[in-house]
């Protein structure tokens, strides 16, 4: 009988890790001691922080990996982790080394720093007239900088680790509910695309709504698949603070979860109870979107776009207030069906290459024409989607996200303002990249990329 052989970590590989370990956190100690002799805190303050959320981050991380048998995806997702805080530099620099400061993120460090000043002294009296929009991410860099201390690039550093965590709820959703998926292609795309690793990685509403939608999205497929104990408080807590900062897009996830419910096959086991528990979660889930329906209402009114005249009214009035800024283009508004071919170029993949009269526009139309590329070339996994959105109902409530989304932003006529925009539809567009097709391998680890 054969003897089985085992693998063996040679006897120098460990001291190896140790002594090399060793060394770059002595180099890491090293240099922040010397930035804290001649830096301010607003620069050193980071490289305290940043340690303190990789930490926090690991575990969870390490958790997925095991839950899912893959000891590659820790290391693709502490990957990811690093690639995303190091989006913050990327970010930081644009705001304030390309545009001198001229930025939300420099108002938002301002009025965060000024909060804090006050929190510490026990003075609570904000001065902000409400706590939503752009008010609610100046209260909240002040809580944050309560804990943190002011310190900009630290503060880019908190929001770009908070959209991280939104990107990886939408991984988790995925995963939980698409059978048989490509879920390493999923990964990749999602976790080392550009545009999701540049904008949500500065203070503002991006990273924010990244977190916010991640989580609801996650809540989402928890409840499709019938998990509803585990799904209820995730998409509630989602989706209302989503509507604290943009209550018209968590109003769209709210109405696609309503499809989604619509054409959502029952279990066997309900299979006789399924009209009573389908009305009843459909009410609940309507509900819940009437509410953001109104607050978005009131949203638009208060950013000073008309909304008595429906939906036409309300996407002109868009178009206009988007329609300067230096990045200006002719909008492809839905105000008819035969334009929505043409708005959904315009959302997913505009600025074409050609169209590009910065550095900034031309990263942006390469990775847009990348993604192009990959859309077509998958074309089959669209169309497993258009399948399968019965016996997969996330499927059905990201279509159902994505198209109410292409016609919403359709009326954007401002190229800067929709490559920022969109990252809150890349997530969920991506999933429609990663089906499995017939003949195709459909194994976690598929290798495809």
């Amino acid at each position: 009988m054969r003897a089985v052989t085992r693998t063996q970590t040679p006897p120098f590989a460990l001291p190896v890790v140790l002594v090399t370990g060793l060394a770059l956190i002595s180099a890491y100690v090293v240099g922040l001691f010397v930035l804290m002799e001649t830096t301010p805190y607003d620069v050193w303050g980071a490289l305290v922080l940043a340690p303190i959320l990789i930490a926090v981050t690991v575990p969870a991380l390490a958790r997925q990996a095991a839950r899912e048998g893959d000891r590659t995806l820790f290391r693709l997702l502490l990957l990811a982790l690093f690639l995303k805080l190091g989006g913050t530099a990327a970010r930081h620099f644009v705001a304030f080394g390309l545009y001198g400061g001229v930025a939300d993120a420099a108002g938002y460090h301002e009025w965060g720093a000024r909060l804090a000043e006050q929190f510490w002294r026990g003075d609570f009296a904000t001065g902000l007239p409400n706590l939503s929009s752009t008010h609610f991410i100046r209260f909240l860099t002040g809580l944050v900088y309560s804990v943190i201390g002011p310190t900009e690039l630290g503060g880019f550093l908190f929001y770009s680790w908070l959209g991280f965590w939104g990107l990886f709820l939408f991984y988790r959703a995925f995963v939980i509910t698409v059978p048989e998926t490509r879920a390493r292609t999923y990964a990749r795309l999602l976790f080392f695309m550009p545009s999701l690793l540049f904008w949500p990685s500065s203070i503002g509403k991006e990273a924010w709504m990244m977190l916010t939608l991640g989580l609801a999205c996650f809540g989402i497929a928890k409840l499709l698949r019938g998990e509803v104990m585990g799904g209820v408080l995730p998409t509630v807590l989602g989706l209302w603070l989503a509507a604290i900062v943009r209550p018209h897009v968590a109003g769209m996830v709210a109405v696609a979860a309503a499809v989604a419910v619509l054409v959502r096959r029952p279990s066997l086991e309900l299979r006789q109870l399924a009209p009573a528990v389908k009305v009843v979660s459909l009410a609940a889930v309507l509900v819940v979107a009437s509410v953001l329906v109104l607050r978005t209402d009131r949203f638009l009114q208060g950013a000073g776009i008309e909304t008595e005249g429906g939906v036409t009214s309300t996407l002109e009035g868009v178009n206009e207030r988007t329609s300067e800024g230096g990045s200006e283009f002719a909008s492809s508004v839905v105000d008819r069906p035969m334009r929505a071919p043409i708005a959904l170029v315009t959302v997913l993949y505009r600025p074409f290459v050609f169209e590009a009269h910065n550095t900034q526009a031309l990263l942006s139309a390469v990775e847009a024409m990348v993604l192009l590329t990959i859309t077509l070339l998958r074309w089959r996994s669209v169309a497993a989607a258009l399948r399968t959105v019965r016996r997969v109902p996330y499927l059905a409530f990201v279509l159902a996200y994505s198209a109410m989304f292409v016609v919403g932003f359709s009326s954007i006529a401002n190229f800067g303002i929709l490559a920022r925009q969109r990252v809150q539809l890349y997530p969920l567009f991506l999933v429609l990249l990663c089906l499995p097709t017939p003949g195709s391998r459909t194994a976690h680890g598929d290798g495809g990329a």
